[in-house]
């Protein structure tokens, strides 16, 4: 529950800066606003079931959200910024109560660098709509997660990290895929902060806790016209060979390489008819001229082709995307309530480590491979190729989980605990100190999103039991 009072009068000051349709007081729609997917994981479902905020705040411009912040600066309220709730870790759900601030609102696509390949948007802004208007104009968002139809940017930026695309070009913070971002800082007289280039990539990824993403520019990528492919295999091994020469051949166009071990391939119920039974499955998304090409090479190696389907312009389903990443995990929870999953990044020898897991832990672990390019989450820069293992694990319980992380450890093999709020425990920050440095600029009382951060020693909820 929550640990804030919240009383009538403040209620009322809110409703005057922001709007009285705009404040949410109804104890379901704040559960609504305060909740993402964090169900995804039973640890996080025990340790946030009762976790939400006090109440919600909808914010269409930056002015109103201007007068909210120096609101809650002057009564010390503890405030977390929601975007669409896509999240998987109860990044957006409130430890301490407060106010939830839901920026839907500010959803404008500022511009569109035709020539260039730069969107400029405000953070509420689905990713589908940059990617609509993007394809009209010859291109395509660079990297995007399984749920782009449906997810914001800021929530995006500030949570996610790697996702479709990122086969080319690498996760949200490699290279230069993530032109500018600018933060307001949580102050009695908020400000704004840009930060352009390399320098953006201390504010991505940190829970929307080092201030409030308000604006963001995101360099797009050439656009392909790309056909989705379902292939098929009963040897796990030869698939696998062939998924990863696939991910390595750089000549080939590509947005999306991911592979399923059997019965994961089962759970795609729209999809069974082309996954056969005790056969694993590989989804790519390709250049539709190199169709030809990838499905001669793939009967090649003895990888059967089952399916194609074009990616229509306007973007519109179905979506082989839609089963990749962690839609793979709801596909298989909706199915089997005791599916669970884990975030591994597997290092060179990965063949000999998937063997490992599947040996030390038969019938409890499923493989669900993505390939990337520079992953700096699992600590792969540079653009090397990365297998990325979000196996899904058949739940026991928490030691169980531990052992297992630990396991992959003790073999080579990187984790992001998915069964943790905390910052740090959800894959590699090798710029923790430059994140601290960050929060107590943008946020010198600490009531943005507190207690997410575990190694921020400043906490004026931490009394409170949390």
């Amino acid at each position: 529950m929550s640990s804030f009072a919240l009383n009538e009068s403040l209620v009322a000051a809110f409703q005057q800066v922001a709007g009285e349709e705009n404040v949410v007081t109804r104890k379901e729609e704040i559960e609504k606003i305060s909740k993402d997917f964090y169900w995804y994981s039973p640890i996080l479902t025990r340790q946030l079931k009762d976790k939400r905020g006090d109440i919600g705040v909808k914010i269409g411009n930056l002015e109103t959200l201007m007068r909210v912040v120096s609101l809650c600066c002057r009564h010390k309220v503890p405030l977390q910024v929601r975007g669409a709730g896509t999240g998987n870790y109860g990044q957006v759900i409130p430890l301490h109560g407060g106010v939830v601030l839901d920026l839907g609102k500010m959803n404008r696509l500022l511009s569109l660098d035709e020539e260039n390949g730069v969107a400029r948007a405000e953070p509420g802004i689905r990713l589908s709509t940059i990617e609509t208007k993007a394809l009209k104009s010859g291109w395509e968002l660079r990297c995007l997660p399984s749920t782009w139809v449906k997810s914001s940017l800021g929530g995006f930026l500030c949570g996610g990290s790697a996702g479709i695309g990122s086969i080319t070009y690498g996760g949200l913070d490699n290279k230069d895929n993530i032109k500018s971002v600018t933060l307001l800082t949580i102050e009695e007289e908020p400000r704004l902060i840009r930060f352009q280039e390399r320098d953006c990539i201390k504010a991505l990824h940190t829970y929307g806790s080092t201030g409030i993403l308000v604006e963001a520019e995101m360099r797009l990528g050439k656009k392909v016209p790309y056909e989705q492919h379902v292939f098929v295999s009963g040897d796990w091994d030869r698939l696998t060979e062939w998924s990863y020469a696939v991910a390595c051949n750089e000549s080939l166009r590509k947005r999306e390489i991911a592979q399923f071990e059997w019965p994961i391939p089962s759970y795609f119920l729209p999809l069974r008819k082309y996954m056969p039974v005790e056969h694993h499955g590989m989804f790519l998304l390709v250049d539709e001229a190199q169709s030809g090409q990838v499905i001669a090479e793939a009967a090649g190696f003895g990888i059967r082709h089952t399916h194609t389907l074009p990616f229509k312009e306007p973007p519109r389903p179905p979506y082989l995307t839609d089963y990749t990443w962690n839609h793979t995990t709801l596909w298989a929870i909706k199915k089997d309530s005791s599916y669970t999953y884990l975030q591994l990044g597997m290092a060179e020898n990965f063949t000999e480590q998937l063997r490992a897991l599947s040996a030390k832990y038969p019938g409890e672990i499923f493989h669900h491979l993505e390939y990337t390019k520079g992953y700096t989450k699992m600590r792969v820069v540079d653009y090397e190729i990365l297998c990325f293992n979000l196996p899904l694990v058949k739940y026991r319980n928490e030691a169980r989980l531990r052992e297992m992380m630990e396991f992959c450890q003790e073999i080579g093999i990187s984790s992001a605990n998915p069964h943790s709020y905390f910052l740090e425990e959800g894959g590699g920050h090798e710029d923790i100190d430059e994140k601290h440095r960050l929060k107590k600029i943008t946020d010198p009382l600490g009531i943005l999103n507190p207690g997410k951060m575990k190694s921020y020693q400043i906490n004026p909820f931490a009394n409170s039991k949390a």
